[in-house]
């Protein structure tokens, strides 16, 4: 499963590459509710999740929490920039379901991929894929009421949307979990 979380996300061109990459890797076994990472804990791991579900969330000091994103089976989550390894992290990440993840140690991940000339491309991807989900959750969060919002993330991630939990999800939505257990109702009354 790793070899092939790290084929979708980097295109290793070849076997000694993909075996110098697999081998910084441990498996890594999380129960639901387990943090991963702390917010202000330097982030100094990659993670390939082999399964389960993991959500970024922020902290403010009264201890609310703000989902920012989630992250499925298949995926690879790691530091793209100097800040988010050198700095405390603003955000922790913490599973949602039982899970199963590889880590390695980031400094020696973004080393060997640089040795092969792969960690810019798959930082650059890496990039544009965030930047284009926080543009497009920006201008839903200022553009559309709740309903449009819940119906547009059921729309675009469906699998997502069927396990995140209600009160995660409505956070993320920028909603309440009241308010997003009412826009569920009203939608199933109109089917």
């Amino acid at each position: 499963m790793l070899c092939t979380i790290l084929q979708r996300a980097i295109a290793i061109p070849d076997k000694q590459a993909l075996a110098d990459i697999e081998a910084l890797f441990q498996h890594r076994s999380l129960k639901k509710g387990q943090t991963l990472l702390h917010q202000g804990d330097l982030w100094t791991r990659a993670f390939a999740i082999e399964s389960g579900l993991l959500r970024m969330h922020v902290i403010d000091p009264n201890g609310k929490e703000f989902n920012k994103n989630f992250h499925l089976e298949g995926t690879l989550i790691c530091p793209l920039t100097t800040d988010m390894e050198k700095k405390p992290s603003l955000f922790a990440v913490t599973a949602l379901e039982n899970s199963v993840i590889w880590e390695a140690p980031v400094i020696d991940f973004r080393s060997v991929l640089g040795d092969y000339g792969l960690w810019e491309p798959l930082r650059t991807r890496l990039l544009e894929r965030l930047l284009n989900d926080k543009l497009q959750r920006e201008y839903d969060l200022l553009t559309l009421d709740g309903t449009s919002r819940y119906q547009n993330f059921c729309h675009s991630q469906s699998s997502l949307a069927a396990r995140i939990p209600l009160a995660q999800l409505a956070s993320y939505l920028g909603l309440t979990d009241v308010s997003l257990s009412r826009i569920r109702r009203g939608l199933k009354r109109q089917d």
